[in-house]
């Protein structure tokens, strides 16, 4: 790709189920290759920051809760990512017309692209048993247990995001402690969560299931990345679907609440008697509509934890 096109949109604001859909929309109707939000530009932080300087180590906690303070309720900016011209202008012009906000649409170099991409990632910490590291830090040293290198590829999981970060921790938290042979990682996208079962015990059989081609691209780019993609795991699209195996100690299931609600009895189905069931890519408000169905499938919840506006739930099979 030796150009690529941003879309900008300022000061959107849209309800988090709204805005899921939208995100959903821009990927698959649009043909967006990645979708990047803020709060705050660089020019907006040195502006807070003014001329304190900071050498080494973390801001100070007093900064950090004036940086909060100022962004906690204000709108949020998104860049939309494409290779294609058309396509960003396509989006433009759907977002000129249909969403209440400023756009711009700037075209870029390749090199500004890979530049773009890794100045806004870095080591998320899950615990002390897991640190999810962007690629191309390879000679960073964690504290955690393991580490488990993730290339950001077309904008799939990396930890960043609420829900991939409360999946991963509810999974070292419970999952961790009981015999493990085989994991599906439904929606896998990057991989992140099947990798990181993978990266605690690389005699797993993996499944990792998805439904665009480049999930699985990414993702074996990832596994590559770890050195495990010679380990037992499987790259499924939805044609395949049928050889997915008909139970798994641990699933893991992050993606948008209508998935959830439409998949819920194969998910549950999935889930082996005394195994798992992760699932995540919920709003808050949608965490008690997902319990309520789930437990009619014959699961019990073990924990719901939150971040931000997010939720992930476990549930347990009973034997």
């Amino acid at each position: 790709m030796e150009n690529f096109w941003v879309v900008t949109l300022f000061n959107l604001e849209l309800p988090g189920d709204s805005l899921e859909e939208l995100k959903a929309r821009t990927l698959e109707d649009f043909e967006a290759v990645g979708i990047e939000e803020y709060s705050l530009s660089e020019a907006e932080v040195d502006e807070i920051l003014g001329m304190r300087s900071y050498s080494g180590g973390d801001l100070p906690q007093e900064v950090l809760d004036e940086v909060d303070e100022i962004v906690l309720g204000r709108a949020n900016h998104f860049r939309f990512y494409f290779d294609n011209e058309e396509n960003a202008s396509s989006f433009k012009q759907y977002a000129q017309t249909n969403l209440l906000c400023e756009s711009q649409l700037e075209k870029a170099l390749n090199e500004d692209w890979n530049a773009e991409w890794r100045r806004h990632y870095s080591p998320i910490k899950i615990d002390d048993k897991l640190e999810i590291v962007p690629s191309w830090q390879q000679d960073y040293q964690s504290s955690s247990e393991h580490k488990l290198f993730i290339y950001p590829g077309m904008g799939f999981g990396t930890g960043s995001h609420e829900t991939t970060f409360l999946c991963l921790k509810l999974f070292t938290k419970y999952c961790l402690q009981h015999p493990i042979e085989n994991v599906l990682d439904f929606g896998s996208g990057s991989g992140i969560l099947g990798l990181a079962a993978l990266k605690f015990n690389d005699e797993l059989k993996v499944d990792f299931f998805d439904i665009d081609p480049e999930a699985n691209k990414n993702c074996y780019q990832n596994a590559e990345i770890n050195h495990l993609q010679d380990k037992k795991f499987r790259l499924l699209l939805p044609e395949y679907r049928s050889y997915l195996l008909p139970q798994y100690q641990v699933v893991f299931a992050n993606i948008l609440e209508n998935v959830l609600l439409l998949e819920k009895e194969a998910l549950a189905s999935y889930t082996a008697p005394n195994g798992f069931l992760i699932v995540s890519g919920l709003l808050n408000h949608q965490a008690p509509t997902i319990i309520e169905e789930y437990q009619k499938q014959g699961l019990k919840v073990v924990e719901s934890i939150s971040k931000g506006d997010w939720s992930a739930i476990i549930f347990k099979k009973d034997l």
